[in-house]
């Protein structure tokens, strides 16, 4: 198996149930939720996803932004794309007095505009640590793990960072590959007093108490980056702000979500994919995104004479709850895509009124709405991206902890038709102020991907007919299908209570657990697949028989067979080349099984991917491990003899073999006619050595996919190799890049 010098992305692959930990010190980390279908990058400053702008720097190669579903960077018509990103930015704000300090004192922690990720360190936040655990149920080489966790997430990762307010934030993440509970992470945060200020966690700049403390979480929501690259021909604030983007709440799940008016049909190719369920098919804004509110601390929350909030008289009767505390949250705003700090901030001043007031029609939003803070329903299409939950103020004497947990979720459109059509409503998702709809109509039709709707005082048009057409893309992997079943299982998987629809059942998250149960019912496991080429240039997967004899009291059906497949790229179309039962004959022996791809040649490039299935018809999903690339080569050489460049020159985007890495869209470099086992140095045309290979897969070839040891990409010019083997035999050679 190749290593390389470089570990790409800063993220380390692990096996087992292991861990990793970053020194403690001012440096910015990240690591990437890759397990399920929802892919996102996590800092140790706060921040997810990016740091924040408005669309125009684009998505950086390997750092998923709210990437849903993965791996779903392509090419078309040789523009390279970087995937249905669906954010440019998330995080969290902080807000506090203190009794030595002057004024307020504030945390941007993400979710505002930044100049740079370094404007971050010592300003907003103070990176502490970060740690990645992979938790899968079955080692690199398809064994078990003994130290697989069936109660606990298959990926966690822990960030921690200190802030100017005295809070220290701990923020545990956590993913899942089961295909019912794949399109979501879930973030539980842990917000402690401890006066460190600085960042330095040895010394106490203050330890007295915080008061009229204020939490919000923050995203800046856009499905999706490729569905408005090939809409528009570009990526922009003026596109998704102004144009087709819709922001809603809905109330039942405490969601807040956003949808594109029509799913942006793709402009060229849209019958052809959606026939095909190439690339997932034709629309390529199908998915509905936002994030749910499944707990908020209510111990330290304020009484009426521990804060300076300013109230209303009249609002003073409506906003306390029955233990004298604020009713949550205290704030649900909608903001442009310039969320920029100076902006934020008196927002977060609880001495100024609140920029949204509570609700107060009881006819409109009922009783156990009436004294929340409410959503800013007239702004769900002028302010269609910023999105910001409040809570608070909290008293949080020093030494003591608040916490909270959010959901981040997607799915493939909002609603089902049928839902629609029983009049499924939710706040926002129309013209509102543009239009001149008044505010005490803020209830609107929620869409579909089956027949569309129209309403509105604009009389627009809303979401598709797609799905009376065409099937469901095959990323769609189970039975729960859109964001708000989706968002549904997130509830369920939190608060370890059985599944159940909110469309109509009121969620309060004050009432769960402070925190997640995670008792999730289990499907069969994905084989961990290898594949590999013969002196033929016959493609062979294999995989052990580890998933037949797993168990588990959750498991929710015993297994059936083995289904393989093939495609082009990660979302489709996955074409099955067999069906493999437990010891078949045809595929099965010494404890392993292996089928030949014989339709291959050298050069071509396939995904390959085994699913079990058990007697329930339950299907595992295509994740970490069940999920390879493979360019087909031939068998190594057995001496070295003149190794080759292809293509030479390189012109950016040309490919490997007329194909793309699922992770790098711009392509790669081939080195070819290698032995089995060398190393493969690369030098600058002034002698500086930019990379260095480990080639042992015993192929015939090896990629290179242009990146440096300083995790930069190449840049145009002339370059040197030179190819060792353990013999000491040596030989070397040149390239070019073009770009």
């Amino acid at each position: 198996m190749k290593q390389r010098t470089l570990m790409f992305y800063g993220l380390a692959v692990l096996t087992g149930f292991l861990m990793t930990s970053d020194a403690i010190g001012q440096t910015r980390k990240s690591a990437a939720h890759r397990r399920g279908m929802l892919h996102e990058t996590i800092y140790n400053t706060g921040e997810i996803g990016r740091s924040y702008d408005q669309g125009n720097l684009g998505i950086d190669q390997g750092y998923p932004s709210f990437e849903w579903p993965g791996r779903s960077e392509i090419v078309v018509d040789g523009v390279p794309y970087r995937g249905q990103n669906n954010s440019f930015g998330g995080g969290m704000y902080l807000a506090a007095n203190s009794s030595d300090s002057i004024g307020r004192v504030y945390a941007f922690c993400g979710a505002v505009g930044a100049s740079s990720p370094e404007a971050v360190l010592g300003r907003y936040s103070f990176p502490l640590a970060l740690t990645r655990t992979e938790n899968f149920p079955l080692l690199s080489d398809g064994t078990p793990n003994p130290s697989y966790n069936p109660n606990e997430a298959e990926e966690i990762i822990v960030s921690k960072w200190a802030t100017p307010t005295g809070l220290t934030v701990t923020r545990t993440s956590r993913a899942w590959s089961l295909p019912d509970y794949d399109d979501f992470i879930i973030y539980e945060y842990e917000i402690e007093n401890t006066g460190d200020r600085n960042g330095d966690p040895a010394t106490v700049e203050h330890g007295g108490t915080l008061t009229d403390v204020l939490v919000s979480f923050a995203w800046g929501l856009t499905p999706s980056q490729i569905g408005y690259e090939r809409t528009f021909n570009r990526w922009s604030y003026d596109d998704y702000e102004k144009k087709d983007l819709r922001v809603r709440f809905d109330r039942n799940r405490w969601l807040n979500y956003v949808l594109d008016r029509n799913a942006k049909p793709e402009p060229t190719y849209f019958n052809e994919w959606s026939a095909t369920n190439t690339y997932g098919g034709g629309l390529l804004s199908p998915q509905a995104v936002g994030y749910v509110t499944l707990y908020y601390d209510t111990l330290l929350l304020a009484k009426p004479n521990e804060t300076v909030m300013q109230i209303t008289q009249s609002d003073s009767l409506i906003v306390w709850d029955a233990n004298g505390h604020l009713k949550q949250p205290y704030m649900n705003r909608l903001e442009t895509s310039n969320m920029r700090s100076t902006k934020i901030l008196p927002y977060l001043d609880v001495a100024l009124t609140r920029k949204n007031p509570p609700y107060r029609n009881m006819g409109v939003f009922g009783p156990d709405w009436v004294g929340r803070g409410s959503f800013n329903v007239r702004q769900t299409k002028k302010n269609g991206v910023g999105s910001i939950m409040t809570f608070g103020p909290y008293t949080i004497p020093f030494g003591q902890k608040v916490r909270f947990s959010i959901a981040q979720v997607a799915g493939y459109g909002a609603a089902r038709l049928e839902q629609t059509q029983a009049g499924l409503f939710d706040e926002g998702g129309s013209c509102g102020e543009m239009c001149g709809e008044p505010s005490d109509a803020p209830f609107y039709p929620v869409p579909n991907l089956t027949q569309t709707i129209t309403y509105g005082l604009d009389n627009m048009t809303y979401g598709s007919n797609y799905l009376s057409t065409y099937p469901l893309p095959q990323y769609v992997n189970s039975n729960t299908v859109t964001m708000r079943e989706v968002a549904d299982r997130a509830i369920e998987a939190y608060t370890g209570q059985p599944y159940i629809s909110h469309d109509t059942v009121q969620y309060w998250p004050e009432r769960s657990p402070a925190q997640g149960m995670y008792q999730l019912p289990l499907v069969v496991l994905a084989p961990v697949v290898t594949v590999r080429s013969d002196v033929l240039a016959h493609n062979l997967v294999e995989w052990a028989s580890t998933p037949e004899t797993f168990s588990s009291p959750r498991l929710a059906a015993a297994f059936s067979h083995y289904e393989v497949f093939k495609s082009i790229h990660p979302l489709g179309p996955w074409m099955r080349l067999d069906s493999v039962g437990a010891n078949d004959p045809r595929f099965f022996a010494a404890g392993k099984y292996s089928i030949k791809d014989s339709t291959t040649r050298v050069g071509e490039s396939f995904f390959y991917s085994v699913v079990s299935v058990d007697v329930a018809g339950n299907r595992s999903s295509r994740s970490t491990g069940n999920l390879k690339l493979h360019n087909t080569v031939l068998g190594g050489t057995d001496r070295l003899e003149k190794v080759v460049v292809v293509p030479n020159p390189f012109f950016v985007n040309s490919g490997f073999g007329g194909q793309v890495s699922s992770n790098d869209p711009s392509g790669t470099i081939g080195f070819y006619n290698l032995p089995r086992i060398c190393t493969i140095r690369i030098f600058s045309y002034g002698g500086q050595l930019v990379e260095t290979i480990e080639h042992d897969s015993g192929n015939y070839s090896e990629e290179y996919l242009q990146v440096t040891r300083n995790n930069q990409l190449m840049a145009s010019g002339l370059y040197f190799f030179v190819v060792d083997t353990p013999t000491g035999e040596r030989t070397h050679g040149k390239f070019v890049i073009i770009r």
